[in-house]
């Protein structure tokens, strides 16, 4: 849970950091419910609960005899945007699908409140504020000060950013108490499912690769030519590449995974034979030209190697089950009645 909070508010704390004031964000598709019963009354007149359940002007959802205005939603989305870093759309056509999942978000969010509430889950004030001071400490050398100045230049509040804090710890409490009995996998399970995963379960392939950067395509042409002609790779490197960290070891990257490249350059350099050249392809750093200078295959793992991995997992994914589970009982049951314009295409379906 520590690790959860940490990576949302240590996101939001490099978000403020380094961004223009343009806070915007399209949250995990989540669920709701829309209201479409009819009240029937003495003789069969029927009043409908559009009328009676009717929205005010303004307001994109009612949870309760809670609603959400399109000013609050569109608060929330700001703080979302910054803690979240998805930027809103710029197509059109995708906008209103974005405003759909937006309001869908935010009315789980607050039945998830309702049902912590419910269960006396309480964040106590203290709790949010230790939690943030202690990721500012570790994330943001300029101190608290300059933090909350920076959130109140890009339209944010030190309390919205705390509220967020509550609610994810809230969130964290209410998983636990809800997916508690769920029971680990037995030996046969993980027998299944270590067959069912096999495939992954091994030490990946690495290669030990070197490599030359430059800053565009002739360049790393020209590069790519003298090395097929017989020059020496390292004296290259050392002469032309704008890779610091690489080029007084004449370019040598060590031994990598795929995992740990950017997918051109990974494709490129895993699609190569032992002592080739690949390139030039270009990633964020610039043109590369690189060499494979060794193989080294990947290795399977036993069951017993991965057991203690595979209970863990797969008692992690039969505790979202439970939860995703609930989450669906949660929103069916809950009144959540949306306007037409933020209605979502799955009101009731489970969290993605």
């Amino acid at each position: 849970m520590k690790a959860r909070i940490g990576h949302i508010v240590g996101t939001c704390i490099a978000w403020v950091r380094g961004q223009p004031i343009a806070p915007a964000g399209r949250p995990a598709r989540v669920a709701g419910m829309v209201l479409l019963a009819v009240l029937v009354v003495g003789s069969g007149t029927a009043v409908t609960m559009d009328r009676i359940a009717a929205l005010p002007a303004g307001a994109v959802f009612r949870v309760g005899d809670t609603v959400v205005t399109e000013a609050q939603l569109g608060d929330r989305i700001t703080l979302l945007g910054a803690l979240y870093g998805v930027q809103r759309p710029t197509d059109p056509a995708k906008l209103e699908q974005f405003r759909r999942d937006s309001a869908k978000a935010v009315a789980v969010s607050q039945v998830l409140s309702d049902a912590a509430a419910a269960r006396g889950i309480v964040i106590a004030d203290k709790t949010a504020n230790d939690e943030l001071t202690r990721l500012v400490e570790t994330s943001y050398p300029q101190g608290r000060d300059a933090f909350v100045a920076r959130l109140g230049g890009i339209g944010l509040s030190q309390p919205a950013v705390l509220d967020e804090i509550k609610r994810q710890l809230a969130n964290a409490q209410l998983y636990d108490q809800v997916t508690k009995d769920t029971p680990a996998p037995t030996d046969q399970d993980l027998a299944q499912l270590y067959q069912q995963r096999r495939a992954e379960m091994a030490v990946p392939e690495k290669r030990h690769l070197r490599n030359i950067v430059v800053a565009s395509q002739d360049q790393a042409n020209q590069i790519r030519a003298q090395l097929a002609a017989g020059a020496d790779f390292a004296a290259l490197a050392g002469q032309s590449s704008l890779d610091e960290s690489t080029k007084a070891k004449g370019g040598d990257m060590g031994a990598i995974d795929r995992d740990q490249l950017e997918k051109p350059y990974g494709d490129a350099a895993f699609g190569a034979g032992p002592n080739a050249l690949f390139g030039p392809v270009q990633t964020q750093y610039g043109w590369n030209v690189g060499q494979v200078l060794e193989v080294t295959p990947a290795v399977p793992l036993s069951l017993d190697q991965v057991r203690e991995q595979l209970r863990a997992s797969g008692w992690q994914q039969r505790k979202l089950d439970t939860w995703n589970h609930w989450v669906v009982e949660q929103l069916t049951s809950a009144r959540v009645r949306y306007a037409d314009a933020y209605r979502p295409a799955d009101p009731t379906g489970a969290p993605s």
